[in-house]
């Protein structure tokens, strides 16, 4: 073997330690709890007393996220409406497929949002 080969192996071991050396001390000194993680895994919980107490700025909150809602799927069934007359097919799909995800998500907010009134009315 040559000499230049026995350093190229001899620095990409050091490198390839070295990068697991690095990487395990990144992940020991991070501060996870041992939760999901993420941005909403880190997020605290309302107690039930807290739940009861917000309950106007949650539904005021819930009411922004649903015009919101509302406002971008009208702009968006505006700009399909203008891409189909114009025959442009590859802009209806995507506008569809995002129109779908918004319903999506719509749905899931009144879902959530029912059941928050149902426990509010059970334990408020």
């Amino acid at each position: 073997m040559k000499i230049t080969k026995k350093y190229a192996l001899g620095i990409s071991g050091i490198v390839l330690v070295g990068t697991m050396a690095l990487g395990s001390v990144a992940s020991a000194a991070g501060n996870d709890d041992g939760g999901l993680g993420g941005r909403r895994g880190n997020r605290p919980h309302l107690t039930a007393e807290q739940k009861c107490e917000y309950q106007d700025q949650i539904a005021e909150r819930v009411n922004k996220v649903q015009q919101r809602l509302t406002d971008r799927l009208a702009s968006l069934n505006e700009r399909r409406s203008e891409a189909d007359a114009a025959g442009d097919t590859e802009l209806v799909t995507q506008l569809d497929q995002r129109i779908s995800r918004l319903e999506t998500v719509q749905e899931r907010v009144e879902t959530r949002y029912g059941k928050y009134q149902t426990w509010v009315s059970e334990h408020c």
